[in-house]
């Protein structure tokens, strides 16, 4: 939804405005030099970097500054500062070779501490049929079928510091099973979202999935942490948002998201992002979507993602107002 009216106000030229912007760049260099000076975990994909909700991943993933509802928790938990009436929630994805991901959450303002947040999420397989092979390294015949499952329950609290200052915080419990091997973590984020002097600009940071370590499969484990750094322009003449993501992520290169949203009448709008570099090709790296906004109460958002040879994604989300 095309949520004008929950932008932060800015101060005109306050000194206050200019500690916070410096308190936020602070934090920015003190986090990319850390991240230069340690070394990155050998873990290169986790169920937390998927993708929640289809809004976010129709714009190329490019959410961080401008995200607003009860997705915030993924994108940048301080992004539900903006939440103003209560909001549920759900989103469907099914992913490749009959693995599904689910979401739901749930958010409420109010009086004294910001807004609170509860989340589920969920990724599973259908059964895994065991395949043996002989001593030479040829197919010898199929046994019986396994799972796998992820599952994660969070806690997200936010709260506007300024009118122009807003943080976030998310903590996660994290469940992850293999047939009868399972193994638990914690994992925290925080994030900011500052509103600039410019009316239009606002930029976003995050630190996400911080985690604590553990013993899984005869390994010791860490969820891939991330350092995002993300803008949103929203456009004044025009109903049109421009957004980018800046991600750098541990075990993996680090990728640049662009996005674009477009509103018709505040009730459709038009989506698409790309992500740098691509996954697997051109047409990997392009997103597309659509969002349907009813009466402020009811919002349908939907993305297509092409993956070359793997095929296509698609994700519904839904959020609720009351």
């Amino acid at each position: 939804m095309k949520k004008r009216i929950y932008c932060f106000n800015c101060f005109r030229c306050s000194v206050g405005n200019l500690k916070c912007f410096l308190v936020i760049v602070g934090i920015c260099f003190f986090s990319l030099f850390v991240n230069y000076q340690s070394k990155a975990e050998e873990a290169t994909s986790s169920f937390l970097r998927i993708n929640v909700d289809a809004r976010g991943t129709a714009m190329g993933g490019a959410n961080g500054a401008i995200t607003d509802s009860i997705y915030s928790v993924y994108w940048n938990p301080a992004g539900l500062s903006k939440v103003l009436f209560k909001e549920f929630g759900a989103t469907y994805n099914r992913y490749f070779q009959d693995i599904n991901y689910s979401f739901i959450g749930y958010a409420t303002p109010t009086d004294s501490y910001g807004t609170l947040a509860g989340q589920i999420f969920f990724l599973g397989s259908g059964p895994i049929t065991y395949t043996y092979e002989d001593s030479n390294g040829s197919f010898a015949g199929t046994g019986d079928s396994f799972s796998v499952a992820d599952l994660g329950l969070g806690f997200s609290q936010s709260k506007a510091l300024t009118e122009s200052l807003a943080y976030g915080v998310n903590i996660k419990l994290l469940s992850h099973k293999i047939k009868d091997k399972s193994a638990f973590a914690l994992a925290g984020d925080v994030g900011l979202i500052y509103q600039t002097l410019i009316d239009e600009l606002k930029i976003g940071f995050a630190l996400q999935n911080f985690s604590t370590s553990y013993k899984f499969m005869n390994s010791k484990q860490r969820e891939p942490w991330s350092i995002k750094l993300a803008t949103g322009y929203d456009l004044a003449t025009i109903p049109l948002i421009l957004a980018t993501d800046y991600n750098i992520n541990a075990g993996q290169k680090d990728t640049l998201n662009l996005g674009a949203e477009f509103w018709i009448l505040d009730l459709l709008a038009l989506r698409m992002g790309a992500k740098i570099p691509s996954p697997s090709g051109l047409l990997s790296s392009l997103d597309f979507g659509l969002g349907l906004n009813l009466l402020d109460l009811y919002q349908f958002d939907y993305s297509f993602s092409p993956h070359s040879t793997l095929g296509t994604t698609q994700r519904f989300s839904l959020i609720v107002r009351f």
